[in-house]
């Protein structure tokens, strides 16, 4: 008799909708440390829900998805909380560090942390992608 183990990766349970999003960084809603944006200059939706932007250096930036990862629902979305370095859901009231690449977990009961996504620098525009 012949097993066959395998171990299936765990999925982020955040939907991977595919989209590029171009943000104008000298707009003043968008020249800010930490901004939020729904869509693009084109009128594009960002990510699932809109994402959470943290300039960490003049060209490095973190870029989160705000549909929460443990609530799953368009109306549990995640917000920056005073500080700016951390984000938590209204709903499951999970908390997230913004302030690193990865949107990890510090307090709540999610299990996964906020999904991330790349960015490239053109111009004044940041890019978002995945």
């Amino acid at each position: 008799m012949i097993f066959a183990f395998g171990c299936k990766k765990d999925e982020h349970p955040v939907p991977n909708y595919r989209f590029t999003a171009y943000v104008d960084l000298m707009l003043p809603d968008y020249n800010k440390q930490v901004f939020k944006v729904s869509s693009d200059r084109f009128g594009n939706r960002v990510g699932v829900a809109g994402v959470i932007v943290y300039r960490m250096a003049t060209d490095e930036y973190y870029v989160f998805e705000r549909y929460c990862p443990h609530d799953q629902k368009l109306t549990c979305v995640v917000d920056v909380t005073p500080g700016n370095t951390t984000a938590s859901c209204p709903c499951c009231e999970s908390e997230f560090l913004i302030a690193v690449p990865d949107g990890d977990v510090i307090d709540g009961p999610s299990v996964y942390s906020l999904k991330s996504y790349r960015t490239r620098m053109d111009g004044n525009y940041l890019v978002i992608y995945n």
